[in-house]
C-alpha cells in the first residue's frame, strides 16, 4: 500500500498527464498556412456505402475547386497586404520629406510663401504630423493680439470669474473628448490642459461663456501644441465669422450660411438636395454640429486633422466644401435613407473613411462660382435678408 506522501505525488503525476493529454487533445492541426493546405479529402468512412466513380470524380473537382478558390484567396490578400505595406512606406518617406521642406524652407518664410502655388499644393497633400501644430500658430494667426500672459491671468482670475455650471459642464465634456484616445480621460495627461484652455476662454469671453462642441475644438488643438498656444488659436478660431454666429447661437447669420449652403448643394449634388428636402434633412440637422466642432466629432480623428489644415489655409468656406464633400462620397447610400438613418449616419460618418478618397471628392465641389468670394456671397444674402 502506498504512503500518503507517495499517494499525493502518484494523483499530481496523474493530474498532470491528465491535463497534458487533454491540451493535446484540443489543439489544433498545425499547418504553415490555414486554407489551402487545411482542406484535405477524406474517402467515405469503411461502414457506409463506397463512393460510385461517377461521384468520387464530382467530388475530387468540387474538391479542387475549394482549393483553387482559397489559393486565389490567400494571394489575393496577400497581394493586398503587400499594396498596403508598401503605401505605408511611401506615405512615410512623403511626410520625412515634407516636414524637411516645411521645417527647413517654408516655415522660416512663411508670410512670403504661404500663398504661393508650390506651398499650398504641398499643403493640400496633409501637414506631417511633426510641424502640423507649428503651421497652424501660423496659419490661424493671432488677429486678437492675445499675449501669453492674458492666459495666465485667466487662469488666476478661473475660480472668481467662472460661471460654475460652465466648470461642470466643461469637466463632463472634456472627460467624454476622444475617448478612444483615453489623454482626456479623468487622469488623462490632456485633461488638464484641456479644461483649462476652455475654462480660461470663458473667462476672457464670458458673454460667449461654454458651449457644448467647443471641447472637440481645444481638444484637436491641444493634441497639438501647448495650452497657452491652444489658447489663442481657439480664441481666434472661435473670433470666426461662421463659428462666432455658431456659438454666439445667433440664429439669423447662421439661417445665411444654411442658404449660401443649399444653394452650393443644389448646384452640385442636386439629387441629394432634392432627397434632403423630400426626407426633411435639412442642414441644421447635421452641418450645424461639423461645423461646431469642425469636423472633429464626425470623423475619424485622422482624418478630421486633414480637413483642419485645410481649413485653417481656406478659412470658412472649406468647412463647407468638405461637407458637400462627404456627400458627394456618400451619395449612393444617402439616396436610400430616410431622416432618421440619414441624420444618425451624418453625425457620425463611417470608421473607414480615408482622407485621400475624401479630398479626392472634395476637390470636384464648389462653393463659390463666377469670381466670386465666400464672404462676398455671405454678404449678398445677408442684404437681400435684411
Amino acid at each position: 500500500m502506498l504512503d500518503k506522501s507517495e499517494a499525493k505525488l502518484l494523483t499530481l503525476e496523474l493530474m498532470k498527464n491528465f491535463f497534458r493529454r487533454r491540451e493535446n487533445s484540443s489543439k489544433p492541426l498545425r499547418n504553415d498556412r490555414i486554407g489551402s493546405l487545411g482542406l484535405i479529402q477524406h474517402s467515405r468512412p469503411s461502414y457506409l456505402p463506397a463512393k460510385t466513380l461517377e461521384e468520387e470524380i464530382k467530388h475530387q473537382k468540387q474538391h479542387n475547386e475549394i482549393l483553387e478558390s482559397v489559393r486565389r484567396r490567400e494571394t489575393r490578400e496577400e497581394k493586398e497586404r503587400k499594396k498596403k505595406q508598401e503605401e505605408r512606406h511611401k506615405e512615410e518617406e512623403r511626410l520625412l520629406i515634407d516636414s524637411r521642406l516645411w521645417t527647413n524652407e517654408i516655415l522660416p518664410n512663411f508670410k512670403e510663401l504661404k500663398s504661393s502655388k508650390d506651398v499650398k499644393d504641398l499643403w493640400w497633400r496633409g501637414l506631417p504630423p511633426s510641424i502640423r501644430g507649428r503651421v497652424w500658430r501660423l496659419g490661424i494667426s493671432n488677429r486678437l493680439g492675445i499675449e501669453d500672459h492674458i492666459y495666465r491671468n485667466c487662469l488666476n482670475d478661473m475660480r472668481e470669474k467662472i460661471n460654475h455650471e460652465f466648470l461642470v459642464a466643461i469637466k463632463l465634456d472634456v472627460s467624454r473628448t476622444f475617448p478612444a484616445l483615453c489623454v482626456f480621460q479623468e487622469d488623462g495627461p490632456l485633461n488638464e490642459p484641456l479644461r483649462s484652455v476652455l475654462a480660461a476662454y470663458c473667462v476672457h469671453r464670458p458673454e460667449v461663456g461654454y458651449v457644448q462642441g467647443m471641447s472637440f475644438i481645444g481638444a484637436i488643438l491641444t493634441l497639438n501644441m501647448e495650452p497657452n498656444d491652444a489658447f489663442i488659436c481657439f480664441s481666434n478660431l472661435l473670433d470666426n465669422p461662421c463659428h462666432r454666429a455658431a456659438f454666439t447661437l445667433n440664429q439669423t447669420q447662421m439661417n445665411v450660411y444654411y442658404k449660401v449652403y443649399t444653394t452650393a448643394l443644389l448646384n452640385n449634388l442636386p439629387k441629394v438636395h432634392a432627397h434632403f428636402v423630400s426626407s426633411g434633412l435639412s442642414p441644421d440637422f447635421y452641418l450645424l454640429d461639423w461645423v461646431y466642432t469642425i469636423y472633429a466629432k464626425a470623423m475619424p480623428l485622422d482624418v478630421a486633422c486633414r480637413v483642419w489644415d485645410i481649413f485653417v489655409r481656406d478659412g470658412d468656406e472649406f468647412l463647407f466644401r468638405t461637407a458637400l464633400g462627404v456627400l458627394n462620397l456618400y451619395q449612393e447610400e444617402l439616396l436610400g435613407m430616410d431622416f432618421v438613418r440619414g441624420a444618425q449616419f451624418l453625425t457620425r460618418l463611417p470608421e473607414n473613411l480615408q482622407a485621400g478618397q475624401l479630398f479626392e471628392s472634395i476637390g470636384m465641389m464648389r462653393v463659390c462660382a463666377g469670381g466670386v468670394s465666400f464672404q462676398q456671397m455671405v454678404d449678398e444674402v445677408s442684404r437681400r435678408n435684411s
